[in-house]
C-alpha cells in the first residue's frame, strides 16, 4: 500500500507542473487582447512560441508587461456629425473647416479658398516614417536624407464637388504632418496629440527676410523725404498721415507689397501736394523679388488712403493677383493725369498690370456684390472732381464724386459693369429717381449730395438737357456771383460723361 500511495503522489506533483505553463499562457493571451496592435502582435508570436512542444523546466515566474493603452477609438468616425468644432488659426481664410470626434481629426476644404485656388491633393505622414510608428527611433541621418525629397505618403484627391477631406488620429502620442495643395497656395497640417496648427509653405526664413527688406525700404525711402532742401522736405506730421508702405500681404507662394521708392513735397497752404514714387513688389518664398512702377501720385498731405492689399487669383493661373484699393481724396484742386491700374499679375516674365481690370477712376473700393468669393470692384467713372479753394463755394470739399460704379467679377477672369450683380448694386446707391438735382441746405449747397443726385438721375433716364436745366437754375448757389466756377463747370461736364448702366424704369401700375 505503501507503494502505491507513492505513486499517487508523484503523479499529482507532475499534473500540477504541467497546468502552471498554461495557466500563464492563458494569462498572456487576455492581456493581448486589451493591447494596441504592436502589442498584440508582440503576444502572439509569444503565444505561438509556447504552444510549441518543449521540455518542462522550473522557471522564475516573469512579470506582466502592461500595453499602452489605445488613443481615441481603434477605428475612424463613419460620420463626424455631433464633434466638436476645432479652431485652427488660418482654416476659416482657406475654406476649411476642422471637427473632431472619439481621438479623430476631419479637415475638410471647401472647393475655393479665400484667394480662388481650388484643393488639389492632400498627402499625409507619419513623422519618423515606419520605424516611429512601431515605437523605434529613426536610423541616424534618415530624417536629414529625406528633407527636400518626395517622402512617401498617403494621397487623397478632392472628390466630384471639388472638396478634399482629411481624416487623422487626434489623442494619445499620434502625430501626423499633412501637405496640403491648393491651386495657388500649399500649407502643412501639423497634428500632434490632440493639437493641430497650419504652417504657409513660405513662412520660412528667406521669404521673412525678402518681407523685412522691402519694408525697411520704404522706410528709409520716407526719412530720407524728410531731409530733402527745404522746399522739396516733408514735415514729420505730413510723414505720419501717409499710408505704410512696404508691408507684405501673403498671396500664393509669397507676397505682394506696395513699396515706397521716393517722396517730396512742394507748394505752401491750399496748394501743398505731396509727390510720391510707388513700386508693386512680389516676394518669392525664397525670398526673391520681382517689381514694377505702380506710378507717380501726387495728393494733398492726407489727401491719399490706401486700404490692406487684398489677393485673388482671378484667372485661375495658379498666381494670385494684387488688388490695391486706394482713394485720392485730395489733391490740392488739380485732376490727375492718370491713376495707377487696381490690379496686377505676375508670372515667369515679371509684374505687370492686370490686362482684363477695369478703368478707374478717383480710386478704387473692394466689394463683394455676391456669395461667389470673387472680389468685385467699385468706382467712379468719369464722375470725380478734385476741387480747390476757389470752387464756387464759401467752404469748398476737396473732393466731390457721383456714387460707386460697380464692376462684378466674372469666372472667366474679366468683369461686367452691365450684368445684374452690378445693377443691383447700382440700385441700391440709387434707389429712386431724384425729385431734384442740386440740394440746397440752410441757405447752402450739399455739394456732395447734389453730385451724387446728378449721376443718379442720369442712371434713371433723366436727360441731359432737363439735368443742365436744373444746374442752370441754381447757378447763383452753385458759384454765388460769379459768372462762372470750377464747380459748376465740373458738374455741367458729367451731363456728357460716358454711363454705360441704365437703371430699368419702373413697371407701370396697373
Amino acid at each position: 500500500m505503501r507503494t502505491v500511495g507513492l505513486i499517487w503522489v508523484l503523479g499529482a506533483v507532475l499534473s500540477c507542473s504541467k497546468a502552471e505553463p498554461a495557466g500563464t499562457s492563458a494569462s498572456a493571451s487576455a492581456g493581448a487582447s486589451a493591447a494596441t496592435p504592436a502589442a498584440a502582435s508582440a503576444a502572439a508570436s509569444q503565444s505561438a512560441a509556447e504552444s510549441a512542444p518543449t521540455a518542462v523546466l522550473p522557471s522564475a515566474p516573469t512579470a506582466e508587461v502592461p500595453s499602452a493603452p489605445s488613443p481615441g477609438s481603434a477605428s475612424r468616425p463613419s460620420s463626424f456629425k455631433g464633434g466638436a468644432k476645432e479652431n485652427i488659426e488660418s482654416a476659416v481664410g482657406l475654406g476649411c473647416e476642422a471637427v473632431s470626434l472619439d481621438g479623430w481629426l476631419q479637415f475638410l476644404c471647401r472647393k475655393k479658398n479665400g484667394t480662388g485656388g481650388h484643393p488639389k491633393r492632400a498627402l499625409i505622414r507619419t513623422p519618423g516614417g515606419a520605424e516611429q510608428a512601431e515605437g523605434r527611433e529613426p536610423a541616424p541621418g534618415a530624417v536629414a536624407a529625406a528633407e527636400g525629397a518626395e517622402l512617401p505618403g498617403e494621397e487623397l484627391l478632392p472628390n466630384e464637388y471639388g472638396d478634399l477631406t482629411v481624416v487623422v488620429p487626434f489623442s494619445g502620442d499620434e502625430r501626423r504632418d499633412v501637405t496640403l495643395e491648393w491651386s495657388d497656395t500649399r500649407y502643412t497640417l501639423e497634428v500632434s496629440g490632440s493639437k493641430a496648427r497650419l504652417i504657409w509653405a513660405a513662412s520660412g526664413v528667406p521669404h521673412r527676410r525678402g518681407c523685412a527688406a522691402v519694408l525697411e525700404e520704404s522706410k528709409a525711402a520716407l526719412q530720407n523725404a524728410q531731409k530733402l532742401e527745404p522746399a522739396e522736405r516733408l514735415t514729420a506730421t505730413e510723414a505720419t498721415k501717409l499710408p505704410r508702405f512696404g508691408v507684405c500681404q501673403p498671396a500664393g507662394l509669397g507676397s505682394w507689397a506696395l513699396a515706397l521708392k521716393a517722396a517730396s513735397a512742394q507748394g505752401e497752404g491750399a496748394t501743398r501736394s505731396l509727390r510720391l514714387e510707388l513700386e508693386v513688389v512680389r516676394v518669392d518664398i525664397e525670398g526673391q523679388r520681382k517689381t514694377a512702377s505702380f506710378g507717380a501720385l501726387s495728393a494733398a498731405p492726407g489727401g491719399l488712403e490706401i486700404s490692406a492689399l487684398q489677393a485673388y487669383d482671378y484667372d485661375d493661373d495658379g498666381n494670385d493677383e494684387l488688388i490695391v484699393p486706394y482713394e485720392l481724396k485730395a489733391n490740392a484742386g488739380a485732376s490727375p493725369a492718370e491713376l495707377p491700374a487696381p490690379i496686377w499679375s505676375f508670372d515667369a516674365a515679371g509684374i505687370k498690370p492686370y490686362a482684363r481690370a477695369p478703368r478707374v477712376s478717383g480710386g478704387v473700393g473692394v466689394e463683394h456684390l455676391d456669395f461667389d468669393m470673387r472680389p468685385d470692384l467699385g468706382s467712379y467713372g468719369g464722375f470725380v472732381a478734385w476741387l480747390g479753394a476757389d470752387c464756387g463755394l464759401k467752404t469748398c470739399p476737396a473732393r466731390v464724386t457721383g456714387p460707386k460704379l460697380y464692376f462684378h467679377a466674372l469666372p472667366d477672369g474679366g468683369f461686367s459693369e452691365t450684368d445684374d450683380a452690378a445693377l443691383g448694386a447700382l440700385k441700391r446707391a440709387c434707389p429712386n429717381k431724384p425729385a431734384v438735382v442740386v440740394v440746397e441746405a440752410a441757405g447752402s449747397l450739399n455739394a456732395a449730395q447734389t453730385a451724387k443726385n446728378l449721376v443718379c438721375a442720369r442712371a434713371h433716364g433723366v436727360s441731359e438737357e432737363e439735368l443742365g436745366a436744373q444746374l442752370a437754375a441754381k447757378h447763383a448757389l452753385l458759384c454765388g456771383e460769379a459768372a462762372a466756377c470750377p464747380l459748376e463747370t465740373s458738374l455741367s461736364s458729367w451731363l456728357k460723361a460716358p454711363l454705360n448702366v441704365a437703371l430699368p424704369a419702373p413697371a407701370a401700375r396697373k
